[in-house]
């Protein structure tokens, strides 16, 4: 939140970065659960966006709206769905208009879930209620597959989820999860943790247990190869931030070569230019007393022959880093850097060794804590911007039971609020 209120301090003057910076404040503040805030801000946003033409921003504001809208939606007196269908619908009419598939895809989950909201207190559901958010939810599902965009791919499961609960047809949405499943690339390992997710809740109430379980054990390598792949490119970036910052260094060194040599030129130049002033200035000198000796021979011999009297004539490198480093001073990588220009093996390992360490350590902090998997839970929940409302939809608990597990975890890891619980769960290695 702080960087993004320097953002907004910084971007004054161009509206543009100004609606970026109040759209991540919105976020931030719909992910902490300050409704009410994130509001406020996104009114401010709006007028910005509407007055200077903004349109792919300006969708995104009216998505956050609805999203606003959505998450009121925690009894039959407090929706406001039929408001935030407004908002979804014009955000995705404007983002059409700018050609903004992201927003778009957005526009059509939200929809989608609000067409499901409409539901949520109806027994039974409207048919044709329930048959327009699947529709949606189509849509959204296939711009994101046809354009790649695996996060809105991963939000489209969540929906989808919702959906098929709803309509009470589990047997349906196993097939659907299982054969989205099936569909991933190899390396998309974070949405196939949320598949794995969605099918352990849904074997788990069709009474298939053993496929519950082996699911979860899905879900857990799955987890653990996602954790492996982030350290890993964050493994890369470093690397790659040191190559460039070598390559920057030997151009630093390149020019500085260049400049020693010209002026080692200019130098042997002007010393070439005294040298020949000199020899100049010797030959003139030379010439001036050959003149003056053949003056005084000429005077000499002209007395000499007066005289009658016959006179003689007279005569002059350093090394990378891996994701571990960003963790030290900046004496300490510097060191690190000349290790790794003698010998990048035996750094090479030695990092592998450091986030060994650092993962063990996270591993001990977490059982140190004594958090349970249910307030695990609870915080990988809350992560995901949810309400304590949405959390005990989706865990199956009330909202009493919810607001109690946070206040445990409060107690347990020592803070105060959601946003330092999500900051402190970061760095523990529980998100």
């Amino acid at each position: 939140m702080e960087k993004a209120l320097v953002a907004l301090t910084l971007s004054e003057g161009n509206p543009q970065l100004q609606v970026q910076a109040l759209s991540a404040i919105v976020g931030i503040d719909i992910m902490a659960s300050r409704d009410d805030d994130a509001w406020a801000k996104a009114l401010e946003a709006e007028a910005l966006a509407r007055q200077h033409g903004l349109k792919k921003e300006l969708a995104g504001i009216l998505i956050s709206k609805a999203k606003l809208c959505s998450y009121a939606e925690i009894s039959p007196e407090t929706g406001r769905n039929d408001e935030g269908l407004t908002y979804a619908q014009e955000a995705l009419q404007v983002a059409t208009e700018a050609d903004a598939i992201e927003q778009q895809c957005e526009a059509c989950f939200i929809i989608g879930s609000l067409y499901i909201n409409k539901n949520r207190w109806n027994n039974p559901v409207d048919p044709d209620i329930y048959c327009t958010a699947g529709e949606w939810l189509d849509k959204g599902q296939g711009l994101a597959d046809t354009h790649n965009l695996p996060r809105l791919r991963r939000n489209g499961i969540l929906f989808r989820s919702r959906w098929y609960q709803q309509g009470d047809r589990n047997e349906e949405a196993i097939q659907y999860f299982e054969q989205a499943l099936s569909s991933l690339k190899e390396s998309d390992h974070l949405t196939a943790s949320a598949l794995d997710d969605r099918l352990v809740r849904l074997y788990t109430r069709m009474g298939e247990y053993e496929k519950a379980l082996d699911t979860h054990d899905d879900y857990v390598y799955q987890i653990q190869k996602y954790n492996q792949q982030k350290q890993d490119e964050t493994l890369q970036e470093m690397e790659t931030r040191f190559e460039v910052q070598e390559k920057r260094r030997e151009i630093e060194r390149y020019h500085y070569r260049i400049a020693l040599l010209i002026l080692a030129l200019l130098l042997a130049l002007a010393l070439i230019i005294l040298g020949i002033t000199y020899i100049r200035k010797v030959r003139r000198r030379n010439a001036d007393l050959q003149r003056v000796n053949n003056a005084k021979e000429e005077l000499i011999q002209f007395l000499s022959k007066d005289l009658r009297n016959p006179v003689g004539a007279i005569a002059n490198e350093i090394a990378a880093l891996s994701a571990s480093a960003t963790t030290m001073q900046a004496d300490e990588i510097r060191t690190k850097c000349e290790q790794l220009a003698k010998g990048a093996q035996t750094i090479n390992a030695d990092v592998a060794s450091y986030v060994g360490d650092i993962l063990i350590k996270r591993s001990q902090q977490i059982a140190d804590i004594g958090l349970s998997q249910r307030e695990i839970q609870i915080i990988r929940l809350s992560a995901e911007g949810l309400t304590a409302a949405q959390i005990a939809e989706r865990a199956f608990l009330s909202v009493h039971t919810v607001n109690t597990h946070r206040q445990h975890i409060y107690a347990k890891m020592g803070v105060k609020n959601v946003a330092d619980m999500l900051h402190k769960a970061t760095e523990l290695g529980i998100l």
